[in-house]
């Protein structure tokens, strides 16, 4: 989707890291997050893969920076926090 995101690259949610996450993409909803007068809007990033709110995962189309920001931010919370396999923790998402 280089019209909207030059440098494009999926991330998904549940992070594949964790035990919900690792789904076979091709079962996540593809999202892109555009963020617009202020706020972020969610589209369907394809028409012909409706997101339908009962996939077992998201998929967005970010900027590959993005992306590995966020993915070393999450490694960087598991080591410093010593998460334990199996272990809970919530998620609260910031802009």
């Amino acid at each position: 989707m280089p019209e909207y995101v030059p440098n494009d690259s999926c991330d998904e949610f549940p992070f594949a890291g964790t035990y919900e996450g690792g789904t076979d993409g091709r079962l996540c909803a593809d999202i892109l997050p555009l963020y617009e007068n202020g706020q972020w809007v969610l589209d369907e990033a394809r028409a012909d893969k409706p997101v339908t709110f009962n996939e077992p995962c998201v998929r967005g189309h970010v900027d590959v920076d993005a992306n590995s920001s966020a993915g070393g931010k999450y490694g960087a919370f598991v080591r410093n926090q010593r998460v334990l396999d199996t272990e809970k923790f919530d998620v609260h998402a910031v802009s």
